[in-house]
Protein backbone atom coordinates (compact mmCIF):
# COMPACT_ATOMS: atom_id res chain seq x y z
CA UNK A 1 0.00 0.00 0.00
CA UNK A 2 2.72 2.86 0.79
CA UNK A 3 4.46 1.99 -2.00
CA UNK A 4 1.22 3.63 -4.25
CA UNK A 5 1.28 6.40 -1.78
CA UNK A 6 3.79 8.67 -3.91
CA UNK A 7 2.51 7.56 -7.10
CA UNK A 8 -1.38 8.57 -5.47
CA UNK A 9 -0.19 11.85 -3.90
CA UNK A 10 1.67 12.65 -7.72
CA UNK A 11 -1.11 11.82 -9.73
CA UNK A 12 -3.47 13.89 -7.54
CA UNK A 13 -0.88 17.39 -7.75
CA UNK A 14 -1.07 16.55 -11.33
CA UNK A 15 -5.41 16.75 -11.21
CA UNK A 16 -5.13 19.95 -9.15
CA UNK A 17 -2.87 21.63 -11.48
CA UNK A 18 -5.06 20.86 -14.28
CA UNK A 19 -8.32 22.19 -12.67
CA UNK A 20 -6.38 25.40 -11.81
CA UNK A 21 -5.96 25.41 -15.46
CA UNK A 22 -9.60 25.53 -16.39
CA UNK A 23 -9.96 27.05 -13.36
CA UNK A 24 -7.95 30.41 -15.24
CA UNK A 25 -9.75 29.89 -18.51
CA UNK A 26 -12.88 29.61 -17.29
CA UNK A 27 -14.67 32.23 -19.24
CA UNK A 28 -13.41 31.18 -22.38
CA UNK A 29 -14.64 27.69 -21.70
CA UNK A 30 -18.00 28.91 -20.86
CA UNK A 31 -17.85 31.11 -23.99
CA UNK A 32 -16.74 27.71 -26.22
CA UNK A 33 -19.37 25.55 -24.76
CA UNK A 34 -22.50 27.91 -24.50
CA UNK A 35 -22.28 30.95 -27.24
CA UNK A 36 -25.56 31.63 -27.05
CA UNK A 37 -25.91 32.19 -23.56
CA UNK A 38 -22.67 34.79 -22.95
CA UNK A 39 -23.05 37.87 -22.76
CA UNK A 40 -21.11 39.74 -25.63
CA UNK A 41 -19.54 42.65 -23.22
CA UNK A 42 -18.03 39.88 -21.18
CA UNK A 43 -16.34 38.54 -24.42
CA UNK A 44 -12.92 39.21 -25.66
CA UNK A 45 -13.21 42.57 -27.78
CA UNK A 46 -12.00 40.92 -30.86
CA UNK A 47 -14.89 37.89 -30.77
CA UNK A 48 -18.11 40.77 -29.63
CA UNK A 49 -19.22 41.67 -33.16
CA UNK A 50 -19.41 38.01 -34.40
CA UNK A 51 -20.90 36.90 -30.98
CA UNK A 52 -23.74 39.32 -31.34
CA UNK A 53 -24.47 38.15 -34.86
CA UNK A 54 -24.13 34.27 -34.08
CA UNK A 55 -26.76 34.91 -31.75
CA UNK A 56 -29.31 36.70 -33.38
CA UNK A 57 -28.78 33.85 -36.20
CA UNK A 58 -31.48 31.79 -35.51
CA UNK A 59 -30.34 28.82 -37.71
CA UNK A 60 -27.31 28.82 -35.66
CA UNK A 61 -28.96 28.82 -32.11
CA UNK A 62 -30.46 26.11 -34.05
CA UNK A 63 -27.29 23.83 -35.14
CA UNK A 64 -26.12 24.57 -31.66
CA UNK A 65 -28.63 23.07 -30.53
CA UNK A 66 -28.47 20.15 -32.88
CA UNK A 67 -24.82 19.31 -33.47
CA UNK A 68 -22.15 17.98 -31.66
CA UNK A 69 -19.66 20.90 -30.30
CA UNK A 70 -17.18 20.43 -32.56
CA UNK A 71 -19.54 19.91 -35.60
CA UNK A 72 -21.48 23.21 -34.78
CA UNK A 73 -18.30 25.16 -34.98
CA UNK A 74 -16.84 23.29 -37.93
CA UNK A 75 -20.24 24.17 -40.43
CA UNK A 76 -19.36 28.35 -39.32
CA UNK A 77 -19.60 30.52 -42.50
CA UNK A 78 -15.62 30.75 -42.33
CA UNK A 79 -16.38 34.26 -44.15
CA UNK A 80 -19.01 35.32 -41.24
CA UNK A 81 -17.24 34.13 -38.05
CA UNK A 82 -13.85 33.53 -39.05
CA UNK A 83 -12.78 35.05 -35.13
CA UNK A 84 -15.05 32.69 -33.53
CA UNK A 85 -13.78 29.51 -35.71
CA UNK A 86 -9.99 31.11 -34.47
CA UNK A 87 -11.36 31.20 -31.01
CA UNK A 88 -13.00 27.44 -30.95
CA UNK A 89 -10.08 25.66 -33.21
CA UNK A 90 -7.67 27.09 -29.97
CA UNK A 91 -10.39 25.62 -27.50
CA UNK A 92 -10.59 21.97 -29.13
CA UNK A 93 -6.57 22.11 -29.18
CA UNK A 94 -6.34 22.44 -25.37
CA UNK A 95 -7.85 19.39 -25.09
CA UNK A 96 -5.83 16.05 -26.16
CA UNK A 97 -8.64 14.45 -28.73
CA UNK A 98 -11.88 16.17 -29.58
CA UNK A 99 -13.83 13.21 -28.07
CA UNK A 100 -12.51 13.73 -25.07
CA UNK A 101 -13.47 17.38 -25.33
CA UNK A 102 -16.94 16.44 -26.21
CA UNK A 103 -17.25 14.24 -23.37
CA UNK A 104 -15.66 16.92 -21.33
CA UNK A 105 -18.34 19.59 -22.24
CA UNK A 106 -21.22 16.60 -22.39
CA UNK A 107 -20.23 15.66 -18.60
CA UNK A 108 -20.54 19.44 -17.82
CA UNK A 109 -23.63 20.42 -19.24
CA UNK A 110 -25.33 16.85 -17.70
CA UNK A 111 -24.20 17.12 -14.29
CA UNK A 112 -24.74 21.03 -14.46
CA UNK A 113 -27.89 21.04 -15.75
CA UNK A 114 -29.17 17.99 -13.59
CA UNK A 115 -27.70 19.54 -10.08
CA UNK A 116 -27.60 23.30 -11.73
CA UNK A 117 -29.16 24.58 -7.82
CA UNK A 118 -26.13 22.72 -5.76
CA UNK A 119 -23.36 22.32 -8.36
CA UNK A 120 -20.28 24.22 -7.06
CA UNK A 121 -17.22 24.55 -8.78
CA UNK A 122 -15.79 22.16 -6.44
CA UNK A 123 -18.21 19.30 -7.29
CA UNK A 124 -17.20 20.26 -11.03
CA UNK A 125 -13.91 19.59 -10.67
CA UNK A 126 -14.70 16.13 -8.62
CA UNK A 127 -16.74 14.90 -11.57
CA UNK A 128 -15.08 15.82 -14.35
CA UNK A 129 -11.78 13.83 -13.65
CA UNK A 130 -13.74 10.24 -12.63
CA UNK A 131 -16.56 10.97 -16.02
CA UNK A 132 -13.72 12.14 -18.57
CA UNK A 133 -11.39 8.89 -17.13
CA UNK A 134 -10.98 5.79 -18.99
CA UNK A 135 -10.89 3.36 -15.82
CA UNK A 136 -11.87 -0.38 -15.61
CA UNK A 137 -11.66 -0.95 -11.76
CA UNK A 138 -10.61 -4.69 -10.85
CA UNK A 139 -14.09 -5.72 -9.27
CA UNK A 140 -12.77 -9.05 -8.53
CA UNK A 141 -9.29 -8.16 -6.76
CA UNK A 142 -11.64 -5.43 -4.76
CA UNK A 143 -13.68 -7.75 -3.51
CA UNK A 144 -11.06 -10.30 -2.45
CA UNK A 145 -8.89 -7.37 -0.95
CA UNK A 146 -12.32 -6.67 1.00
CA UNK A 147 -12.67 -10.04 2.40
CA UNK A 148 -9.20 -10.66 3.87
CA UNK A 149 -9.72 -7.39 5.24
CA UNK A 150 -13.24 -8.38 6.61
CA UNK A 151 -13.37 -12.37 7.59
CA UNK A 152 -17.23 -12.97 7.11
CA UNK A 153 -18.25 -13.65 10.64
Amino acid sequence: MRRYAADISSLAEEFQQRFRDFAAIEKEITLFSSPFSVDPDDAPDHLQLELIELQCDAECRSRHQQLPLVNFYRQLDKGRFQEIRTFAKKMLSLFGSTYLCEKTFSVMNINKNRLRTRLSDSHLRDILPIKTTVFEPDLAYLLQSRSQYHPSH
